[in-house]
């Protein structure tokens, strides 16, 4: 089970394993800095930055701003500015004495986005800001430079004294005054409106819980697999059951296992006289299917019990013709050890006995 949900995961985790990159996305607002010469008779549509808000975004993008914004930024990174679409509103100005005057303004203020992809969350909140003070610095020069173009025109117009009045005189002083101030306010300030962060790509940080449990699914039906695999083809006696399907019930003597049950070796000679005779003159012949050791001590205990003689012979491996030789007062008894002894073993075994004309008491399955 552990290993299905090991591979599942492995499986998965070549598309699943974390975030590959991460986008931070800023949007910022520019203030109307000319707005307030509307409060001395200037329309401040009429007045334009130079370079223009377009212009400002075709700077921004040069390689040379885009340097100047990197610049002390370790790491790959991928950055970007945009410029808000530009709406217009039409506004007219007049009373009902006068003429009316038609005018195109913006109707919202310009906003840039800047946009940064990287890797991992390290450089581009710095970026960003780097990025945005080139684009204040940029505005603000952009503002003056604009304002101080009409503040030449009304000193140029104040100088033809002989052509104006006294009250367009007031006037355009007042308005000289505004833009002049205007000029030492511009400041190039952005608001941040919108922030937003994104983790993506094609790898994500988890497996589905479904995956997992699928692969303990496959898992589990594998090993039971293997399992049943195991065990239809283990050629090793590992039990009692085992022993009575290959020599049949009435052949099986019991089972010795001094550790769970220290009287096993009374069972087994009460089991002997009941499958033969046993007298003062018989001699039981012990045959270990393949292994003597650590069953002297049991033929030693066997014959004390049953009062007759018993002799522990070689191993169907070592076993000679003699050992065998037909005696009707020396009957065989096969010891089979367990977890040892093979199936084909105990068949070659109880073949030589039984064909060597000897009589087979039975099998008993001793545990070490």
């Amino acid at each position: 089970m552990l290993v299905g949900a090991g591979l599942m995961f492995f499986q998965e985790s070549d598309l699943q394993t974390e975030p590959r990159y991460y986008t931070l996305t800023r949007t910022y607002e520019a203030l109307n800095e000319m707005a307030p010469l509307a409060l001395v008779d200037l329309n401040p549509a009429l007045f334009e930055p130079i370079p223009s808000e377009t212009s400002q975004l075709a700077v921004l993008r040069s390689q040379k701003y885009l340097d100047k914004a990197l610049t002390n930024i370790k790491g790959d990174l991928d950055i970007r500015v945009d410029k808000s679409e530009t709406r217009f509103a039409l506004t007219t100005e007049g009373d009902i004495s006068e003429a009316r005057r038609f005018s195109f303004s913006p109707a919202t203020n310009a906003s840039f986005t800047f946009t940064c992809t990287e890797q991992d969350e390290v450089n581009c909140a710095s970026a960003i800001e780097n990025y945005l003070q080139l684009l204040i610095t940029l505005r603000a020069e952009s503002i003056k430079t604009g304002l101080s173009r009409s503040l030449e025109l009304v000193d140029q117009l104040l100088n033809q004294s002989a052509k104006i009045t006294e009250s367009q005189r007031d006037r355009l002083t007042l308005q000289k005054i505004a833009l002049q101030e205007s000029v030492e306010l511009a400041s190039g300030e952005m608001q941040l409106i919108a922030e937003d962060k994104y983790f993506g790509g094609e790898q994500i940080t988890t497996v589905g819980r479904k995956t997992y449990l699928f692969g303990l699914l496959v898992g589990l039906i594998i090993g039971c697999l293997i399992l049943l695999q195991l065990v239809i083809s283990d050629n090793v006696i590992r039990d009692s059951k085992k022993l009575v399907s290959l020599v049949g019930f009435p052949k099986f003597l019991g089972n010795i296992d001094k550790k769970r049950n220290p009287n096993s070796i009374q069972h087994i000679a009460t089991a002997i006289r009941g499958a033969t005779t046993i007298t003062g003159t018989t001699t039981l012949r012990v045959l270990p299917v393949d292994s003597r050791a650590n069953n002297e001590v049991f033929v030693g205990e066997l014959a004390g019990v049953l009062g007759c003689k018993a002799t522990l012979i070689n191993s169907v491996a070592d076993i000679s013709a003699a050992e065998l030789s037909p005696n009707l007062d020396s009957p065989i008894l096969i010891f089979v050890n367990q977890h040892k002894t093979k199936i084909s073993d105990l068949e070659l075994a109880w073949t030589l006995a039984e064909k060597s004309g000897n009589t087979v008491v039975g099998a008993v399955l001793v545990s070490n």
